[in-house]
């Protein structure tokens, strides 16, 4: 999908290189990518190490068979050593906090392996012979032992070298012809160059994969920050719905049975009115953060705020069949945690309170908009109905719609009212839990359905019922 216009790009991860790309020119990268190369050949190099291991009992076994026979107790002695060196190492470094000596020991092993195959072969003043052993080990330490290219000329180089100086020094002295001679140096110098040609295609090899590393780390956290900042200005189950589908086209219109509470202040208007916006953005930041804790704590989801009013969805986009009984105890809980707030930041010139309705049905609930821009939305009559209940709500009230009461088991206090909402053709039986006596709440600073607007608005008429209660909470 191309990138929408204005949309800034993340920068691609580059880094400076020297000496052909065998070495960054930042010092900090290059300490980090020596690190990072030492964990990433670690096993191989303990794998070929156990290898090179089992070759040297394998040479060992020749020997025994009839191999060197001139030198066989030389052997026999020698070939164990190479062994050791080698299997005594991989294990050493394997136990905890030896890990970074692994290549070390691994490249002083081979120095000290190549020096021994040299010094066995050495007797039969066979430069073939003693050309091929130094070369076999040479071979480990070029490629399999995956040595950093330094370390790796560092200890293969002196006994290949020794190699040919021998070579040199037998067809001095009259030991090998000339043609002995060519292949004393020829197998040694060859080994070395073409080992080191190998060795530092390796090496750059090694060092765009830790490129790549690079960038795959830094995508990550380019994600891990877009799904942090998608979470802060979604709930988290939207936010997490969102991120599994992996594209918004999945993240389609579904029809889900749930309950919508919203919750709205009382006094608002008039408080930001004498207090002033600086203190309103402080009094919203502590009230949402009350929505919000609630909402999580039963499973609910905040589907938006609007200034001093929530829709939260009990039962979306993660249905569950107790939505009802759920959304009741979320209000009541909701209540109180907002009762919390505005008493914190209420003042005596300026009260705040809170209202509460809720109502239960099926919603759609999805992605609704163009293809350039969509909202999470919900739609149908609960959210419409909740709402609605909300604004006539004074405070204190929780007012519960017909489907929902009658989804819920009677607490005593429940009254019940016949009011007209905007919008709606028939009255609405609404069902009514007061929280707060009469003296207790402050008046709505809006009109409520049915009224003009003026300087305050006609509440709701109170029917006789038996006497106010405490709400009982429901069974579980």
């Amino acid at each position: 999908m191309d990138r929408p216009a204005g949309w800034t790009a993340s920068p691609e991860v580059t880094t400076a290189t020297t000496l052909g790309g065998l070495r960054f020119a930042d010092r900090d990268t290059e300490s980090d990518y020596r690190t990072w190369r030492s964990g990433h050949v670690r096993a191989f190099t303990r794998f070929a190490m156990y290898a090179g291991a089992a070759a040297a009992a394998l040479a060992w076994v020749a020997v025994l068979f009839g191999a060197l026979v001139d030198l066989r107790g030389l052997a026999l002695a020698l070939i164990p050593l190479i062994a050791v060196l080698l299997a005594g190492a991989a294990l050493w470094t394997g136990r905890e906090g030896r890990d970074d000596l692994l290549l070390p020991a691994a490249g002083l092993a081979n120095l000290l392996g190549g020096f021994l195959a040299v010094a066995l072969t050495a007797p039969t003043h066979s430069t073939t012979v003693v050309g091929a052993c130094a070369a076999m080990s040479a071979y480990f330490g070029l490629t399999l032992f995956r040595l950093p290219p330094l370390l790796a000329l560092t200890c293969v180089a002196p006994y290949l070298l020794l190699a040919a100086v021998l070579a040199v020094a037998w067809h001095t002295d009259g030991t090998v012809d000339r043609q002995d001679l060519v292949l004393g140096l020829f197998i040694p110098l060859t080994t070395l160059a073409v080992g080191m040609l190998v060795e530092l295609a390796m090496e750059w090899s090694t060092r765009q994969t830790y490129l790549d590393h690079l960038i795959i780390e830094a995508q990550q956290d380019a994600l891990f920050e877009e799904r942090a900042s998608l979470a802060r200005f979604l709930s988290p189950g939207v936010a997490e719905t969102v991120h599994r589908t992996n594209h918004v086209e999945g993240v389609g219109c579904e029809i889900y049975s749930l309950t919508a509470v919203s919750v709205d202040l009382r006094g608002f208007t008039s408080y930001t009115q004498r207090q002033g916006a600086e203190r309103m953005v402080e009094v919203l930041q502590d009230y949402y953060a009350a929505v919000i804790a609630a909402a999580e704590e039963y499973g609910a989801t905040v589907k938006d705020f609007a200034g001093d009013g929530a829709l939260v969805l009990v039962g979306a986009p993660f249905p569950r069949a107790d939505h009802t009984r759920a959304g009741l105890r979320l209000a009541r809980d909701l209540l109180g945690r907002v009762r919390e707030v505005t008493s914190r930041w209420a003042t005596p010139e300026a009260p705040l309170g809170a209202g509460i309705g809720i109502a239960s049905g099926e919603c759609a609930v999805g992605a609704i908009g163009s293809v350039a821009q969509l909202e999470y939305a919900a739609v149908g009559t609960a959210v419409n109905l909740s709402a609605r209940l909300c604004d006539i709500a004074k405070d204190g009230q929780i007012l519960m719609a017909p489907g929902t009461a009658r989804a819920l088991q009677e607490s005593p206090g429940w009254r019940r009212e016949l009011v007209t909402l905007s919008g709606l053709a028939e009255p609405v039986e609404v069902t009514i839990e007061d929280t707060l006596g009469p003296h207790e709440r402050i008046p709505a600073d809006r009109p409520q359905a049915g009224s003009k607007a003026g300087p305050e608005p006609p509440a709701i008429p109170e029917q006789p019922g038996p006497a106010r209660q405490s709400p009982v909470a429901l069974p579980e």
